[in-house]
């Protein structure tokens, strides 16, 4: 029932985005727009997608590496598989999937892998953070995202130093945990400090300078191609001259619209686009046809990835999401179980 309702607010959200993505729009303008694109450029788009890809992979050997030395391919296959589960579940559940693949083909227990899952998010995190704030550089930038960002900047230093203390002083974060969620009703709290004792857990993966430094210099590489994903994207639209601090106001802007809980990323996206290519002067039909068909192009281009990846583990993606219910449900009721928690 519960994940009954998040679709169904899933498709309500999509809707209102989408009204709220073509308004203004001419439909005559937006489809000549479309039709007159050099899709050529699409091409080398679609390379860098993959190369981010790849990039991913890489990382997540690093931080799975303490626990058991994996095969790039294996790697490769479940986060292909995850791209394409995020494409068409709610809740991002193909995060829960790949965990579950390499766990269950390595014999490694899934909260283990789940907890590298989360750090590579949290990488990610960091490194959108930094991205943004190389927007403060810029003179150009609006008040209203210059105020954001100094908000990031406090965010940003924060969770740093967070990190750091749970690294290193795991029992003292744990006491502090214990103290925030006390208020809290006992059911509600008792989740907020399993997730965080679990995750407490997983950053002992973290276990040299080298391999975070690794970890580092991959995420950069994760974020240079999908830079130029959109780079060459736009191009297929003669979307050119909005430089560095254009294309990190885009890439912050579409993270933000990939958090939002609509089937697929399908109006926030769009929305997001449009947005972010309005505040850097582009025309309204030219932006959002350019959200379109980054959108399109990269679902396509996934999910086809990801269809070739499920082929090859010999599996079902029914049965995929079938056990990866089971898992979350599994998970919620450990959280529940006080024996149980802490954990990892």
């Amino acid at each position: 029932m519960k994940r009954h309702a998040r679709t169904v607010v899933g498709i309500a959200l999509a809707v209102i985005l989408l009204l709220l993505a073509f308004r203004g729009i001419d439909f005559r303008d937006l489809l000549r727009t479309i039709a007159g694109g050099r899709y050529r450029w699409l091409v080398p788009a679609m390379v860098f997608v993959f190369a981010s890809m790849i990039f991913r992979a890489f990382r997540w050997g690093c931080l799975i590496a303490p626990m058991k030395r994996i095969g790039f391919l294996d790697l490769l296959s479940a986060i292909s598989i995850c791209f394409m589960a995020n494409n068409v579940l709610p809740a991002r559940s193909g995060e829960f999937i790949r965990a579950l693949l390499i766990g269950r083909r390595h014999g490694l227990a899934f909260s283990a892998v789940f907890a590298t899952v989360v750090l590579e998010r949290i990488s990610d995190a960091l490194c959108l953070m930094a991205i943004f704030l190389s927007l403060l550089l810029s003179l150009t930038v609006e008040r209203d995202l210059r105020n954001l960002g100094l908000v990031l900047v406090a965010v940003y230093l924060s969770l740093l130093a967070a990190l750091v203390a749970a690294r290193f002083r795991p029992a003292a974060v744990r006491r502090a945990v214990g103290r925030l969620v006390s208020p809290l009703p006992s059911r509600f709290g008792g989740r907020v400090a399993g997730a965080a004792g679990s995750f407490i857990d997983g950053l002992r993966v973290l276990t040299s300078v080298r391999q975070v430094a690794l970890v580092v210099a991959h995420s950069v590489c994760v974020w240079a191609c999908i830079l130029f994903t959109y780079y060459f994207i736009n191009r297929a639209f003669d979307i050119r001259g909005i430089g560095l601090p254009g294309y990190a106001l885009l890439l912050t802007m579409l993270a933000v619209a990939v958090m939002v809980p609509s089937p697929g990323y399908i109006g926030s996206f769009q929305l997001a686009y449009r947005e972010a290519l309005r505040r850097l002067r582009q025309p309204d039909d030219l932006a959002l046809a350019g959200g379109w068909v980054a959108w399109g192009a990269q679902y396509i281009f996934i999910n086809l990835l990801g269809a070739i990846f499920l082929w090859r583990e010999g599996v079902s993606f029914g049965r995929l999401r079938r056990e990866e219910e089971e898992v979350e449900r599994e998970i919620g009721g450990r959280r529940d179980d006080p024996a149980a928690r802490g954990g990892g």
